[in-house]
């Protein structure tokens, strides 16, 4: 599986088929160019830093029911759908921003991923198998460093990618600093340039 990390809480993963969650290009100076064909974009809430881009593209978007798409698969959370042959479930996340805060675990590549969207740390609970934990880092909209941290401990992820910092003064945050707390705490991490991409 190839994971492309385009900033903020978006990410690209290929492997035959493309997934593309919560696009944020247009008003992001630090999304790098994208030309891109995702087969199903996922959006996580109703925010425009989350998916109004999502439009854009001629894919299936899967999103909360409070979000509208013209080529859509509308998901609530607790609930399962296989869609285009990959297993999805939508979790619930603390976001008092939205409507409806939610996230996803899904199965790509062989691997359990778990996108939360914007949450807090209050919104993250157990999950059993989790290969890849994409982990908000920001602060002020989501957890902060160490609560992210925190929350390594209650998913106990195979491995963890920050997101969700830097794209606004109210978020700044190192991703190398995190890095280094989750590696103390006994967790495997990996930070990602924007733009940057690897085979995982």
């Amino acid at each position: 599986m190839n994971i492309k990390y385009l900033s903020h809480a978006c990410f690209e993963l290929a492997n035959g088929k493309t997934l593309l969650i919560d696009p944020y290009f247009t008003g992001n100076p630090l999304a790098p160019p994208y030309h891109g064909n995702p087969d199903i974009v996922l959006v996580t809430h109703e925010h425009g830093d989350h998916g109004a881009d999502a439009k854009n593209f001629d894919a299936l978007v899967v999103c909360p029911p409070n979000c509208s798409y013209k080529k859509m698969v509308q998901m609530k959370i607790g609930e399962k759908k296989s869609i285009e042959e990959l297993d999805f479930e939508m979790v619930a996340s603390s976001h008092h921003q939205s409507k409806y805060a939610a996230g996803y675990i899904f199965t790509f590549a062989g691997k359990r991923i778990y996108h939360p969207g914007d949450t807090y740390l209050d919104g993250v609970k157990p999950q059993k198998g989790i290969d890849i934990f994409f982990v908000p880092i920001g602060g002020y909209y989501t957890m902060n460093i160490d609560e992210a941290v925190e929350a390594l401990k209650i998913v106990k992820p195979s491995l963890a990618i920050p997101m969700h910092y830097d794209t606004f003064p109210q978020i700044k945050a190192d991703p190398n600093e995190f890095k280094k707390k989750a590696e103390k705490a006994g967790f495997a991490a990996r930070v990602f340039r924007f733009g940057e991409e690897a085979s995982l």
